[in-house]
């Protein structure tokens, strides 16, 4: 589960990095360049941070508010690939090798990144083995969430994907911030299957339905039904 979203002052670039999963092991002088070189820059609901295709080269990092990085098709649809919150990271891929983007990143609220350009970080990555390595986990991680999208989309029934989608997206307070839309994009199935689902675990107590967001009520049962295993309905 995600710790509560970073509230960060304006300027407060060092404190905000000193406490990040990614930036903490970075010695504080290299905190220090990192912070001079890292431009604050405020987003709002619905605009468009990078496309696929775009060359930009720069790493975002989410300080407050929403962001879903979706894959466009041709026809003008588009897929969810992931959403991220504050303390995440994304476009890493792109300031790694320098290649056109692989999907679109929107903004889903109003809120505040940090932004990370290749020329700035790439000296760090290689004078900082801490950092390189928390970085070449975090692709793995994110390598291996995908392995799991696709088998969990291949062979596992609606109940388990959309239980171990909503355990992911919770925070410590059990909170999913989604909307029934973008769960349904995330688990691969409508979104009429998944309101009926997500309606038959509110009736047995085990959720709590808001307008874009799931409060998770019973978090064994929800486990239970991610491993596989229907909780009780009443």
């Amino acid at each position: 589960m995600r710790r509560p979203a970073a509230k960060v002052a304006r300027m407060d670039k060092r404190s905000f990095l000193s406490g990040h999963p990614l930036f903490k092991g970075l010695d504080p002088a290299a905190q220090e360049r990192l912070a001079a070189f890292a431009r604050e820059r405020p987003m709002q609901a619905g605009e468009v941070l990078f496309r696929r295709g775009d060359r930009e080269s720069f790493m975002l990092a989410v300080v407050e508010g929403t962001v879903r990085v979706t894959l466009p098709s041709a026809e003008g649809r588009e897929r969810i690939l992931a959403i991220f919150h504050p303390d995440d990271v994304l476009g890493e891929i792109a300031l790694l090798d320098g290649r056109p983007r692989t999907a679109d990143a929107i903004a889903r609220s109003d809120g505040r990144l940090l932004v990370f350009e290749r020329r700035d970080l790439l000296p760090i990555l290689r004078s900082t083995p801490e950092m390189t390595l928390a970085l070449m986990e975090l692709l793995c991680a994110r390598l291996r969430r995908t392995s799991d999208q696709v088998e969990e989309q291949s062979f596992l029934d609606l109940s388990t994907r959309l239980a171990r989608a909503l355990l992911r997206m919770a925070d410590t307070e059990g909170l999913v911030v989604a909307t029934q839309r973008d769960l349904a994009e995330l688990v691969g199935a409508t979104r009429e299957s998944v309101n009926r689902r997500l309606r038959d675990w509110e009736d047995a107590g085990l959720l709590r339905l808001g307008k874009g967001t799931v409060g998770i009520r019973d978090m064994p049962a929800m486990k239970q039904a991610a491993a596989g295993g229907e909780p009780a309905l009443v």
